[in-house]
């Protein structure tokens, strides 16, 4: 019941964060994103071990990092700055949400960003939330618990 209700909070988040803080519009969809992609992850490192990325084709990222600087000439390193620090904003709010179900205090790491798709090694996806923004880029936020082996 909890994974159904952070699911819920997490999209709403997710969707609510991305259009004030980037400008851009998120809807659900089923389209993977494909391509060039970027993924910026983070995990938390106390309370609840978890971790979240989000995994999107270049060109949202892109147009993120526009929106925050306002600028048209862009770096790589602008790219991964604006995207960490928009990562951190919505981490923020999922630790909110998550504190708010849980009672559990969290903390979560130093937002980190690489080109392609990224898994972390041990966890598993718990949920996957597919989106596709207003100019059709696809993108998905991944909620990943560790595995437990036997």
């Amino acid at each position: 019941m909890i994974q159904k209700g952070l699911k819920e909070n997490f999209d709403q988040i997710t969707r609510e964060v991305t259009e004030w803080a980037a400008g851009i519009c998120l809807c659900q969809g089923d389209s993977f994103p494909t391509g060039d992609l970027c993924t910026v992850y983070v995990a938390f490192e106390r309370g609840i071990q978890t971790s979240v990325s989000f995994c999107a084709e270049a060109s949202l990222f892109m147009r993120l990092t526009r929106f925050l600087l306002q600028a048209e000439e862009l770096t790589f390193q602008d790219v991964e700055d604006s995207s960490k620090e928009y990562f951190n904003i919505l981490c923020g709010y999922f630790a909110a949400q998550m504190f708010q179900m849980t009672k559990v205090p969290l903390r979560f790491g130093i937002p980190v960003f690489y080109p392609g798709r990224y898994v972390p090694e041990g966890y598993g996806e718990e949920f996957v939330i597919c989106y596709t923004s207003d100019r059709n880029e696809n993108a998905q936020l991944i909620y990943y618990t560790p595995q437990i082996v036997v």
